[in-house]
């Protein structure tokens, strides 16, 4: 009995850990991670602000970037605690460009090897097989950046050029797309000043199910994976 009851008790246990084990993974799968971009700008005074907000799981994994004229700052948070402090960078840490090595007859050299390369790729997409992962992939890419699309999009626009004749043209082309961006984009143009004054926000979502699910797909497909070792083994070249 007593035997009874302590494997009872481990077997209550483990359906524990592995009720808690699944709801964890559903929750990373599943929750999603909202993002919130908006800025501003203004050509008068060269005035630009840009802020970007991600949180997860109910704000306990947060991350922000701010940036203007004068400083950049970025920080990122588990919970309370900062996981990534980062000051603004001082100038002159990405130290001095190097000048380019090699003369003419080097740079002739690489330029023939990467005309090559792009020649055999442009070659190699002739095949059926081939031109079937580059349709498979393209789809993926397009599912992909459909779910992570923004769902809410204002952007407001206050153009003006030293020519009114030029503004007008302007004006002319952006109505055309009117009906593209109807929902989306608010245009003043201004006929008697030279402007540029804008400002803008976005916010979306992304569950790493999804991303997931299109990884999967691609790194599985055959045709796709043939491909790719085919590029890899044109680059060891």
């Amino acid at each position: 009995m007593i035997a009874l009851q302590i494997l009872k008790v481990i077997g209550i246990i483990l359906l524990v850990i592995l009720a808690l084990v699944l709801f964890l993974l559903a929750v990373i799968l599943f929750v999603p991670i909202r993002y919130k971009v908006s800025g501003d700008y203004r050509d008068s005074d060269n005035v630009y602000n840009l802020h970007v907000r991600i949180n997860w799981i109910m704000h306990m994994i947060r991350a922000y970037y701010d940036r203007n004229k004068e400083s950049t700052d970025i920080l990122a948070k588990v919970l309370f605690i900062k996981v990534y402090p980062r000051p603004e960078e001082a100038s002159g840490t990405l130290g001095e460009r190097k000048p380019p090595s090699g003369g003419p007859g080097k740079i002739k050299y690489k330029i023939s090897r990467l005309y090559d390369k792009i020649r055999r790729i442009i070659k190699m997409l002739y095949d059926e097989r081939d031109q079937k992962a580059v349709q498979e992939l393209l789809l993926r890419v397009k599912e992909l950046l459909w779910h992570i699309r923004p769902r809410k999009l204002d952007v407001n626009l206050k153009l003006g050029m030293d020519d009114p004749a030029a503004t007008g043209e302007i004006t002319g082309l952006i109505y055309s797309f009117k009906p593209l961006y109807t929902k989306h984009l608010h245009y003043t143009p201004d006929f008697d000043n030279k402007v540029i004054e804008a400002d803008g926000l976005l916010k979306g979502h992304i569950r790493l199910i999804f991303v997931l699910a299109a990884a999967a797909r691609v790194y599985f497909d055959k045709d796709i994976r043939r491909l790719y070792n085919q590029i890899q083994k044109l680059k060891e070249q």
